[in-house]
């Protein structure tokens, strides 16, 4: 998918919020926010093939591996329940696998294990509905949609759109600081494997990312 057909759809999907938030401005401030967090990543249709060898590489089995989130975003809220969000993170795709290698004469083939990685620079455009805004632990929910671009030329990979979930809990320390846990699960949206290659690499993850907010 080309990057304006991406934009596209990120605004497209996002204009009926701003249309609607933007009507009740009894209250309008901004928020930075910064996370950490881990997850558990995988892909769909396991195997899938991701590994470029001349010989000729067969996995079998692949496992999720743990992997670091890492993201900054600014929170845009319109009332005390609605905020709108954009943000710039990185995070990574690891997995275990284990098949058949071939030694090079095309009929001898060996066993193998390794743990694969993919690093992704991603951007963010999301909205956070929180139900109690008047407590001192407020609960929210919050969908986001990440449009992700490998660090390094990977060969078979591309740049993919993925949507994510979450929800969790802010804990207020005063006026301008608090401090969050979020639950997320996030899904590849389009195909990150490129059209040529045969396969179809559509990546998964879910896990748990802590933060801290800064009211302006």
């Amino acid at each position: 998918m080309k990057y304006p057909v991406n934009i596209l759809l990120l605004i497209f999907l996002f204009i009926t919020p701003v249309v609607l938030l933007s009507q009740d401005k009894n209250q309008s401030n901004y928020g930075l926010q910064f996370s950490l967090g881990v997850a558990r990543t995988l892909h769909y249709n396991q195997p899938v093939n991701l590994i470029q060898c001349d010989e000729g590489c067969f996995p079998e089995e692949q496992k999720p591996k743990i992997s670091p989130t890492v993201n900054f975003s600014i929170y845009r809220d319109f009332n005390n329940k609605n905020s709108l969000k954009l943000g710039f993170g990185s995070s990574s795709y690891r997995f275990w696998e284990k098949g058949q290698s071939n030694v090079g004469d095309g009929v001898t083939f060996v066993p193998f294990e390794s743990v694969q990685r993919w690093s992704f620079y991603g951007f963010t455009l999301g909205y956070r509905y929180i139900f109690n805004p008047e407590k001192k632990v407020r609960i929210f929910v919050e969908n986001e949609f990440r449009y992700e671009i490998p660090t390094q030329n990977y060969g078979l990979l591309k740049s993919g759109l993925a949507i994510q979930p979450k929800i969790g809990a802010i804990l207020s320390i005063n006026n301008n600081w608090s401090i969050l846990v979020e639950g997320f699960f996030k899904s590849g949206l389009t195909i990150y494997s490129d059209k040529n290659f045969g396969e179809d690499y559509r990546p998964y993850a879910y896990g748990i990312q802590l933060g801290v907010n800064l009211k302006l």
